[in-house]
């Protein structure tokens, strides 16, 4: 009796683990949504700051990339204190925050380039960036067996493409283009996920 006892328990025990690893792999969308909207109003302010003509318009980028630094460092921080305290951790869970800091470094480093080399006037530098968006977008949508991201991948490739293609014809519209790509890649699928989030947390309080 005492054996079956036991053995009956260590099932209990894998099953938590299983359920807290599977509720570990959920995105709650909060961080797509907050980058998308950063994005996507600097990118409007900055396309009518140059339909107005006015000086040093692209400095919005510094000013953006310096509050963008404090939150990844943030971010960073947060998410290595909450992973230090889980009992159970994934393999996915792992691999995708550090993949996220690749990323973030990357992104930054790209934004470095374009303005010490000159991309950035051009407007091309926009479609570096819709490559990067793309590529966290895809990986993380596959990871979380997401679709909506995978899609949201797939409109900001074509995006990157039509920016290298087109960038001279499009001039300032280029800021429109990016602006579009993270509402279609970032914004709506991660309102997507804050829904399905909500709704898994809302059964789990439920069940």
């Amino acid at each position: 009796m005492e054996n079956k006892l036991t053995n009956t328990e260590s099932l209990k025990i894998i099953e938590q683990m299983i359920n807290r690893a599977k509720n570990e792999e959920r995105d709650s969308g909060k961080g797509w949504i907050m980058w998308g909207w950063m994005l996507t109003i600097v990118s409007i302010i900055h396309y009518f700051l140059i339909l107005y003509g006015v000086k040093g318009s692209g400095n919005i980028w510094s000013v953006f990339g310096v509050f963008g630094i404090v939150l990844i460092a943030h971010g960073i921080y947060k998410r290595r204190t909450r992973s230090s305290e889980r009992t159970v951790k994934t393999y996915t869970g792992e691999l995708v925050g550090k993949i996220g800091d690749a990323f973030f470094i990357s992104l930054i480093v790209s934004m470095v380039g374009a303005a010490t080399t000159g991309a950035f006037n051009s407007g091309v530098n926009f479609g570096y960036l819709l490559l990067l968006y793309a590529f966290w977008l895809y990986i993380h949508g596959a990871a979380f067996r997401f679709d909506p991201m995978k899609y949201g991948a797939y409109v900001n490739w074509l995006g990157a493409l039509a920016i290298f293609l087109w960038y001279r014809e499009l001039g300032k519209n280029v800021l429109i283009v990016h602006a579009l790509c993270v509402i279609l890649g970032y914004i709506i699928p991660g309102y997507m996920a804050q829904r399905k989030f909500d709704q898994q947390a809302n059964s789990k309080v439920n069940g």
